[in-house]
């Protein structure tokens, strides 16, 4: 009974890797269309960390920390976004009943309970931040050249 606990525990957490390892794609420098406004991940140790940040006046001004990372067996995008939720980091599993697009959720958080990431090509992203009833905004991001 051991072996075929620590066995599935093997499969639960390859298939998790398997699956942060398709969110790759998100590594890079990208830009909002339209805006002066960025997110940027790196891969690192197995995970993608990064930031959202604006440029303003040629500044850099952080205002997210990103991450997307496996924890407890479960591909989890984080936020930590400056001057809200008591800095603390809010934690959105990823919904893996939904193979079309990436549609990370959290229906405990006030807003947003869904950020949703659809591959438009290679170098183009549309971004869906969502509440309640699915209401939010869009927008889409293309990748800098590095």
């Amino acid at each position: 009974m051991k072996y075929l606990i620590l066995l599935i525990s093997i499969l639960i957490i390859s298939c998790s890797e398997n699956k942060i390892e398709t969110l790759y794609l998100l590594e890079g420098s990208w830009q909002i269309e339209g805006k002066q406004q960025f997110e940027k991940r790196e891969k690192f140790d197995g995970s993608l960390q990064g930031a959202g940040y604006k440029l303003i006046k040629e500044e850099k001004q952080i205002f997210e920390k990103l991450a997307i990372k496996v924890i407890k067996g479960k591909v989890v995008y984080q936020a930590t976004v400056i001057n809200q939720n008591e800095g603390k980091t809010i934690s959105f599993p990823l919904n893996e009943m939904i193979t079309e697009y990436y549609s990370f959720e959290n229906f405990e958080h006030d807003f947003p309970k869904k950020i949703q990431y659809f591959k438009l090509s290679e170098n183009k992203i549309k971004v869906k931040v969502l509440g309640d009833n699915d209401q939010g905004f869009s927008f889409v991001m293309n990748r800098l050249p590095n």
